[in-house]
């Protein structure tokens, strides 16, 4: 019969940088945080965000048949300084997709569990449906969620992916870690448009991230004034956390930065980007839901 110790193994011989064990209940105020987060309008125009909380916050009212749930993180961190002059993408889209890098290394370890034991059915969430992959991971003990809102993976950091097997078999549940944040305020000091309000609660409504990526039609002047050359997503609340500048090493998987070098332009290159070309740069990549009209909004807002 597997095992807990298992069932990670497995899973960081598949190349995951730590696994856990949570039990499908939450026994955080997950619920509570996040209704109050919705109805302080911190979602901005992700409706989304307002469907299915009671699912998000407990996975058995929709999988009953959930008995455990492994949380996986996948570093995707390189150390490269940008070039001067060179417009700014978050780390996470200098390569191909991730949900489906992180889904399919997530196919093994569930493949390889079926192998072990053929009643074992599992279903995969990599940053889709209706899951709070953060507390999850956090319950499953791979790190601490930070005053940023990002999950801080032990020696590793926060330049990691979350994923999520449901599993319709018991293991053995790891435990929370301590949250070593401290009197360390940096992210929210250094954030400068202002978007975490408070420890540990994010205003998707000032957040460069959601500007440039979520956000539909053009931005306030506000907004403009907060882009800070940033042309998709933003770093710097992980950039500037003491826990990355311990931990954050490179990943081994080339294909989170297989194409950094064609990303490295600068605003004038970007402006002779056709939509055709888009399409071709960004294909299998994250970058590819934004769509060209709105990476042209936000080079445009850039370099006004």
């Amino acid at each position: 019969m597997l095992s807990s110790k298992d069932l990670i193994k497995i899973s960081l011989d598949q190349g995951f940088v730590a696994a856990g064990i949570s039990s499908p209940f939450l026994v955080t105020k997950s619920d509570v945080y996040l209704k109050n987060w919705i109805r302080s309008g911190y979602h901005a125009e992700m409706q989304w965000m307002t469907k299915n909380v009671e699912i998000r916050t407990n996975v058995l009212k929709y999988y009953p048949w959930v008995k455990s749930i492994l949380v996986v993180a996948d570093n995707y961190y390189l150390n490269h300084r940008r070039e001067k002059g060179v417009l700014k993408i978050s780390r996470y889209a200098w390569g191909s997709d991730y949900h489906k890098i992180v889904k399919y290394k997530l196919k093994d370890v569930l493949n390889k569990l079926k192998i072990s034991d053929s009643q074992i059915e599992g279903r995969i969430f990599v940053d889709t449906g209706p899951i709070l992959e953060k507390a999850f991971a956090v319950q499953a003990g791979l790190g601490w969620q930070g005053k940023n809102t990002n999950v801080v993976i032990k020696d590793f950091g926060s330049f990691c992916f979350l994923g999520v097997l449901l599993l319709n078999a018991p293991f053995e549940f790891n435990s929370p870690v301590k949250n070593r944040c401290g009197d360390c305020t940096s992210c929210i000091g250094d954030c400068p448009s202002g978007a975490l309000v408070n420890p540990y609660v994010l205003d998707s409504r000032r957040c460069i991230s959601y500007l440039t990526i979520e956000k539909r039609g053009e931005f306030s002047a506000d907004e403009l004034n907060w882009l800070s050359n940033w042309l998709y997503g933003c770093d710097i609340c992980q950039e500037v956390c003491p826990w990355n500048h311990k931990w954050a090493k490179n990943t081994g998987d080339t294909r989170y930065y297989d194409r950094l070098k064609q990303l490295e332009r600068s605003p004038k290159e970007w402006m002779g980007l056709t939509e055709h070309r888009f399409q071709e740069l960004f294909k299998r990549s994250a970058v590819k839901r934004l769509k060209f009209d709105r990476l042209r909004r936000n080079l445009l807002a850039i370099i006004r």
